[in-house]
């Protein structure tokens, strides 16, 4: 029997141990808002949604056939997605001349950079979208220490799949682009295989261009209200702070990593990585993009900064002393990343992170201001109970024929997922995101109860003045939830046709899509 090499046992072993780590704080905290969104895409399966491509839906919708709708069923994928990162990344090591040694310490500095714990810890693009950009990073690393042009299939094939992933890959192929301009692989764009590997990319994902051209390229409005309601508040010194912050004392091995690549002759054939990174910063500050968009492009910096690490460190003892001080500086971090506190203990742990050791990347939100816990974290409660209040809302509906609407598709997809009340086959509906794509046109005349989940003081006054009789069910009473107040109300006794005005508000609402 063949024995594996350490050089392809310790990536196998990493990745293992990465899985394992996941797996056992999967459930610190609930579904994330975002999930909700996703396994609902998983029950509509389609070639493209509001603000995303299919791949991640085609994702929850293999769980919920295959396991079932759990927590830890909703996150295997990502979970997966995350060990194989891990993978890549060590193999990459060795395809830039890295030792077994080398491989494991740079294994065990990404083992606790909280970057890459935090993209594993639920069902989102970001998991996927890292881990295809690493699989391009492998791919070209391939091509470039063999010269088989066949490498360019391959590339073309995880570009394709990656675009359907998530639509950062457009800003990708961007900055790959300046990257071969300005290295002495610019002889590559006028050669027939890289144009082989974007037509094949073009194909795959031609099916959900077509679905957004059918749709009058409903992403274009989704980028529209990103930029209005979230990039405005992105500042581009938190951007370029974030991007030491992300990985912790981790920056230690990826910066390495890019400085080596840029003045190292022995890394001149690698190049490339190196003004690809530099570009797609460029292009993410002149757009205001978010501190996380970056993250694919760490993965080979981490595995060119083990590699330079072992050439500038000759001893061993010396390479594991290094890596043993950024293990040790980045064991306090380990919760930024994997959640392994909740409750009052994690308030505590991230006023010390934020107060007393002044990091506040950690629980800066997206409207820019600092809380109690990150935004991730807090988007991970008050679910369960506000399902409990829906489900006392159709209780008190006496068994009469309703809609349950929310305002966002977090409050939709959470009750749709966790209400034990709502009838089978029917679902909560929403304007949010890709819910409007699902939302029924009409109807049945017959329904006069609205069930409504808002968080504001009271329904809109749309809904006041339609419904004689709004009640307030009750209100999510977890302080750390980000839905904190949002209440759940049975709207009755309609004084017009509820019907129409629902018809109407449709109407209005798809009018982009048509």
């Amino acid at each position: 029997m063949n024995r594996l090499s350490p050089t392809h046992a310790i990536p196998l072993l990493f990745a293992a141990i990465k899985i394992a780590i996941h797996l056992a704080t999967v459930a610190t905290f609930g579904f994330h808002r975002d999930e909700f969104l996703y396994l609902a895409q998983g029950r509509h399966p389609d070639w493209g949604f509001w603000s995303n491509p299919p791949f991640t839906g085609a994702m929850a919708w293999c769980s919920q056939q295959l396991l079932g709708g759990s927590l830890w069923a909703t996150r295997l994928p990502s979970v997966l997605a995350i060990g194989a990162l891990m993978w890549l990344v060590l193999r990459m090591v060795a395809e830039l001349g890295g030792s077994a040694r080398t491989q494991f310490l740079c294994g065990l500095v990404m083992l606790i950079s909280p970057a890459w714990l935090r993209t594993g810890t639920m069902l989102q693009p970001v998991p996927f979208d890292i881990f295809f950009w690493a699989l391009l990073s492998y791919g070209l690393l391939r091509w470039i220490n063999t010269r088989d042009r066949r490498w360019w299939w391959f590339i073309g094939l995880v570009a394709g799949i990656a675009f359907l992933n998530k639509y950062t890959m457009v800003f990708w192929a961007a900055a790959m682009l300046i990257a071969l301009l300005v290295s002495k692989e610019r002889k590559m764009l006028i050669a027939r295989p890289l144009w082989m590997a974007v037509a094949l990319a073009l194909l795959i994902a031609l099916p959900n261009l077509l679905w957004q051209w059918h749709y009058h390229f409903p992403v274009v409005h989704h980028m529209q209200d990103l930029a209005r309601y979230q990039l405005q508040n992105v500042q581009p010194v938190n951007f370029l702070l974030d991007q030491l912050l992300m990985n912790g004392p981790g920056f230690v091995w990826w910066l390495a990593g890019l400085l080596f690549l840029l003045f190292s002759a022995s890394m001149r054939p690698y190049r490339v990585f190196a003004w690809f990174y530099l570009a797609l910063m460029l292009i993410f500050l002149i757009l205001s993009g978010k501190s996380y968009y970056t993250l694919g492009a760490y993965p080979v910096l981490f595995s060119a900064g083990a590699v330079c690490w072992e050439r500038l460190l000759r001893r061993p003892w010396q390479q594991y002393l290094l890596a043993g001080a950024v293990v040790a500086n980045g064991l306090p971090l380990v919760p930024v990343g994997i959640p392994l506190y909740s409750g009052q203990k994690a308030v505590d742990y991230y006023h010390w992170l934020t107060y007393d050791l002044g990091i506040e990347g950690a629980v800066r939100w997206e409207d820019g201001n600092l809380h109690a816990l990150p935004q991730d974290f807090a988007d991970m409660l008050g679910w369960d109970e506000l399902a409990g209040l829906a489900d006392r809302a159709i209780d008190a509906a006496g068994g009469a024929p309703f809609l349950l609407y929310g305002d966002n598709y977090g409050q939709a997809g959470a009750v749709g997922h966790l209400s034990k009340r709502l009838p089978a086959g029917a679902e909560a509906v929403s304007f949010s995101d890709a819910f409007r794509l699902w939302a029924p046109d009409r109807i049945d005349p017959a329904i006069q109860t609205l069930i409504y989940i808002n968080d504001g003081e009271a329904p809109g006054k749309d809904v006041q003045n339609l419904f004689a009789e709004i009640q307030l069910i009750g209100r999510i009473e977890n302080p750390l939830a980000r839905e904190h107040g949002t209440g759940v109300w049975l709207c009755r006794q309609p004084r017009g046709d509820f019907a129409a005005f629902w018809a109407e508000r449709v109407r209005q609402v798809k009018a982009v899509l048509r």
